[in-house]
């Protein structure tokens, strides 16, 4: 689903937004750190947010991944969520959100922020998209 040049991109360290359905219908959006592998993207939260609640009566969400230096270029997509508990057999939710965290602070201050994230119940978020697409003028393939 994400082509060379979409998945150097998503390899840098940006914000993604992440949009939920609330209970409403209006969409909820919350800047959240990443990590692309394969074809998903992971991203992590507490059981008692917003976007848990939403995620977990409607699994589908949008996002918008964006750099705001010229030329300007982002993804948008349209996926479905998946929640990855701890303890969970064959995915280790530690090891990913701490592979998360590393990508946005230091080395040196991962184990600290590891310990104030996991404080309260943590889960991982695999999003699976169903559609991708770059967005702007900055992209050599479209």
């Amino acid at each position: 689903m994400f082509d060379p040049e979409t998945i150097e991109f998503l390899g840098r360290p940006l914000l993604m937004r992440l949009a939920t359905l609330g209970a409403d219908g209006y969409p909820q959006v919350t800047p959240v750190w990443y990590l692309q592998e394969g074809n998903c993207l992971y991203t992590s939260t507490q059981r008692d947010r917003v976007k848990y609640r939403n995620m977990s009566r409607d699994r589908r969400v949008g996002a918008s991944i964006d750099d705001d230096a010229r030329p300007y270029r982002g993804v948008s997509i349209k996926g479905i969520a998946t929640f990855h508990e701890p303890g969970e057999p064959g995915f280790d939710v530690r090891d990913m959100v701490r592979r998360i965290v590393a990508r946005y602070i230091p080395p040196d201050e991962v184990q600290t922020m590891l310990e104030w994230l996991f404080q309260g119940p943590r889960v991982v978020i695999e999003i699976e998209p169903v559609n991708v697409a770059k967005i702007g003028s900055g992209w050599t393939q479209h």
